[in-house]
C-alpha cells in the first residue's frame, strides 16, 4: 500500500463502506423518492453550514456560535413580525443580526483570541440573548406565505434543496477558483508563513466569520419557516452536525487541507444514514437491558457519533501515513 493513489483509496475506505450501507438502507426502505428528499430537508440547512464551516476549518479556524445564532435570528424574525413588520422587512432585520453576529465572532478572532474561545464564549452569549429576548417564548401564527416558502417545494424538490445547490456553488467558486480561497489554505498550513507572505490573514478570518453569520441568519429563515413558529433554542446542536460532516469527509480540523467535495462527501454519508435509520426505526433489544432500544432522535445521534469518532481517527492516522 506504498502508492499514493493505494493510500488515497485507503483513506476514503470506511466512507465509502458507510455511504454504501446508507445508500442501501434507504433504498431498501424507500418506496418513494419523493420522501427522501422532504426528509432531507433539515440536512439541506445543515449542508449550507457545513459549506462555509469547510472554509473556516481550512483556515484552522472554527464556528461553535452557528446554532446560537440561528436561535438568535429565528426571535429577531418572530419579534419583528410581531412588532407588525412585513415578512420582507423581518427577514432583512433577522439576516442584519446574523450578519452582526459573525461580524463580532470575526473582531473577537481578529484581536487575537482564538477561534474556539471566541465562538464558545459567543455561542453561550447569543442562546442567552436569544432567550432573553423571546422570555424562553416560541412566536407561532406566522404568515402561510412565509411558511410555505420554507414547507414548499420548487420542481419537485423541496426549497431547502436549491438553497443548498446555490450556497454551495458560490463556495465553490470562491474556496477552489479565488485568490481568497487560496489564502484559505495558506492560512492553514502556516499561519506565521501567510502573515509574512503578506497575506491579508487578519480580513480573510473576519470575512470568513461575518459570512458564516450571515448564512446562519439566513438557515434560520428556512428554519423558522419549516416549523412554522420563531422559537429561542432553534439550531440546538447544529454546530456539532455541521462540523461532522466536515470532519468525517476528511478535511483537517488543524487547516491546510480538505475541501468542499469531501465535506459534500461527509454529508452524504451522515444524511443517509440518519434518513435510513429513521426508515428502519424497529425496536433492538440490547443484552444488557431487558428494555427494547428505540431507534429515536437520541438513539440516531449516540450512533451517528461514534461513527464520526471512527471515521476521524482512521482519517487522522492515514493522513499521517500520507505525510510520513
Amino acid at each position: 500500500m506504498s502508492s499514493p493513489w493505494a493510500r488515497r483509496l485507503l483513506t476514503y475506505l470506511p466512507g465509502s463502506i458507510l455511504l454504501a450501507v446508507a445508500v442501501a438502507l434507504v433504498a431498501s426502505q424507500s418506496l418513494r423518492p419523493t420522501a427522501v428528499l422532504d426528509m432531507w430537508r433539515p440536512w439541506g440547512e445543515i449542508g449550507v453550514l457545513a459549506a462555509v464551516m469547510t472554509a473556516i476549518i481550512l483556515t484552522g479556524g472554527i464556528d461553535l456560535s452557528v446554532g446560537s445564532i440561528i436561535a438568535l435570528a429565528s426571535v429577531t424574525f418572530g419579534l419583528a413580525w410581531q412588532q407588525g413588520w412585513s415578512p420582507a422587512l423581518s427577514a432583512a432585520a433577522t439576516l442584519v443580526v446574523g450578519f452582526l453576529a459573525g461580524a463580532a465572532n470575526g473582531t473577537l478572532i481578529t484581536l487575537g483570541i482564538a477561534p474556539l474561545v471566541a465562538t464558545l464564549a459567543t455561542m453561550a452569549f447569543y442562546a442567552g440573548l436569544a432567550m432573553a429576548l423571546s422570555e424562553g417564548q416560541r412566536v407561532a401564527g406566522l404568515s402561510e406565505s412565509f411558511t410555505d416558502w420554507g414547507q414548499g417545494s420548487w420542481l419537485g424538490a423541496p426549497s431547502q434543496w436549491w438553497l443548498f445547490v446555490g450556497v454551495w456553488l458560490a463556495a465553490w467558486v470562491v474556496v477552489h477558483h479565488t485568490r481568497f480561497g487560496r489564502y484559505l489554505f495558506v492560512i492553514g498550513e502556516n499561519r506565521l508563513a501567510a502573515e509574512f507572505a503578506a497575506v491579508p490573514v487578519r480580513s480573510v478570518e473576519w470575512s470568513l466569520y461575518a459570512a458564516s453569520g450571515t448564512i446562519a441568519a439566513l438557515v434560520a429563515l428556512f428554519y423558522t419557516a419549516r416549523g412554522g413558529a420563531a422559537v429561542p433554542n432553534a439550531g440546538a446542536g447544529i454546530e456539532l452536525q455541521t462540523i461532522a460532516c466536515v470532519v468525517l469527509g476528511g478535511t483537517r480540523v488543524t487547516g491546510g487541507r480538505g475541501g468542499l467535495t469531501r465535506t459534500l462527501f461527509g454529508l452524504a454519508i451522515l444524511s443517509l444514514l440518519d434518513i435510513g435509520l429513521q426508515f428502519v426505526a424497529r425496536k433492538i433489544y440490547v443484552p444488557w437491558s431487558d428494555a427494547p432500544w428505540q431507534f429515536n432522535a437520541n438513539a440516531r445521534l449516540l450512533l451517528l457519533g461514534l461513527l464520526v469518532i471512527g471515521v476521524a481517527i482512521w482519517n487522522e492516522r492515514t493522513s499521517r501515513a500520507r505525510e510520513a
